[in-house]
């Protein structure tokens, strides 16, 4: 336990590193203001504050209502985020939630079209992207919430280096779900099986292609050693061009260079032309936005790139046993702890005092957090973090082991690119294009260097 509790302070610590900036969002005045007093000759009776809840939770002061919750994810976490929600309707019987859950590959598109539309649910997930929504006036600014429906605003209740992410033209848009960061998920028994060596915790990019090249005999006959995370997300690259010092998005401007497209382009291909990676056909049969249409799960390859937050619902996904280790160092520090993602209200939502009750619930309540586990990342609650230590997965510990490993090669929490969603899109479509011969590894770089400018000013 002791060992435990030291872990969690790197955390904390790794936590106030990656915030980016010193300040917390201001707390404004409760959605729900008080009312005047009537004066001293009239016999109206004063309206009655809320009952005090002898659980702790803040008080409902609306009528019953039924609220829609989206997420993405898969059905592991489908299941646990339907636990969370019994939990929740039944401490506020007089608010139901309506839970609709979608696939990562179909979850923005869906999202787009309800906002579009005027029919989007109440509480929306988000990842490093919300700014795209909030800019829209599509999210509900929470900072009036805090320290009402929403008790997180002090430190012995929420890490408060986690508002700093979600705090964009001094207003509060989302509320964090866990802290997160990316890993290299291997097979382990795979490895074993072969008399491979597992990887090191520090290799250098040639390092690690050169392991893959260790390992490639000793892997099934079908089997690859890495799956192609070249374009399949947008994380890899930005953590690559970190790493040379190149940043794709500081906030206000890029320091992307031609040359760093170029490489990362080269690296994969040759990767691919020495079978370290699949064939753009295999690869291109799997999304690798889940469980259930990965490569990695299905046995094709051994190495696959995901977030810290999967790794449970990947274990779940297979029979062998999985591991996990850092991804290459370059030249500079680029791992970001980071937020997982954040919970938002939908502006046009017309329940937003139960919307906030829900969130609130969701995020520091120790029954969530026995569900929740690590799903969404480590719980930014010290409270819900005390209340599942002793009970710890495998996993669990595994990635808190994790944390340990890389606290001292992470760097602070970055936005998102503008536009980071077509970003993400078309990434894929230029990198499947370079990889099936549609146009030439030059023409793919500049392809890619041309939309971040795009996007910038878009």
């Amino acid at each position: 336990m002791r060992k435990f509790l030291c872990i969690l302070l790197v955390l904390a610590l790794a936590l106030a590193l990656v915030a980016c900036g010193g300040q917390e969002p201001a707390v404004e005045e409760s959605p729900a203001a008080e009312e005047e007093a009537p004066a001293a000759e009239e016999e109206a009776p004063a309206s009655e504050a809320p009952a005090a809840r002898e659980d702790g939770l803040p008080a409902y002061t609306g009528e019953s209502c039924e609220l829609r919750m989206t997420w993405w994810g898969d059905e592991n976490r489908a299941e646990r985020t339907q636990a969370v929600i019994d939990l929740f309707e039944a401490a506020y019987p007089e608010i139901t939630i309506s839970g609709e859950p979608r696939p990562g590959d179909a979850y923005w598109d869906n999202l787009n079209t309800q906002l579009a539309g005027g029919n989007a649910p109440d509480i929306m997930q988000f990842g490093g992207n919300y700014p795209d929504f909030a800019s829209k006036g599509q999210l509900e600014p929470l900072e009036g919430y805090l320290g009402e429906q929403l008790l997180i605003d002090t430190p012995e209740t929420f890490d408060q280096a986690v508002f700093d992410p979600a705090t964009m033209d001094g207003h509060l848009w989302g509320i964090c779900l866990g802290t997160n960061c990316l890993v290299l998920a291997y097979n382990k028994t795979m490895l074993e099986d072969g008399g491979a060596a597992m990887p090191a915790d520090l290799m250098t990019w040639d390092e690690f292609i050169a392991y893959g090249g260790s390992i490639k005999d000793k892997l099934p006959d079908g089997v690859f050693p890495f799956v192609d995370n070249s374009v399949n997300q947008a994380n890899y690259i930005s953590y690559y061009m970190t790493s040379r010092g190149e940043q794709i998005w500081d906030g206000e401007n890029t320091h992307v260079t031609l040359e760093g497209v170029q490489e990362w382009i080269n690296m994969w291909e040759d990767m691919r032309d020495a079978g370290l990676i699949p064939d753009i056909e295999t690869t291109a049969g799997y999304a690798e936005t889940g469980t259930d249409n990965s490569a990695f799960v299905a046995g094709k390859a051994a190495f696959n790139l995901i977030w810290s937050n999967q790794v449970t619902s990947y274990q779940d996904a297979m029979t062998d046993k999985i591991a996990i280790c850092p991804l290459p160092q370059g030249e500079q520090n680029a791992l970001a702890i980071q937020v997982s993602q954040y919970l938002a209200i939908n502006s046009q939502s017309e329940n937003k005092e139960a919307a906030a009750l829900f969130i609130n619930f969701f995020v520091t309540q120790p029954s969530a957090g026995q569900h929740l586990g690590t799903n969404r990342g480590i719980p930014s609650s010290p409270v819900v973090r005390a209340a599942i230590a002793d009970d710890a997965s495998e996993i669990d510990a595994m990635l808190y082991n994790y944390l340990n490993v890389v606290a001292d090669r992470t760097v602070p929490q970055g936005p998102n690119l503008p536009n980071d969603q077509e970003f993400v899109d078309t990434l894929k479509q230029i990198g499947q294009s370079v990889a099936f011969g549609e146009m030439s590894r030059e023409e793919g770089a500049q392809e890619i260097y041309d939309l971040i400018h795009r996007l910038m000013v878009k």
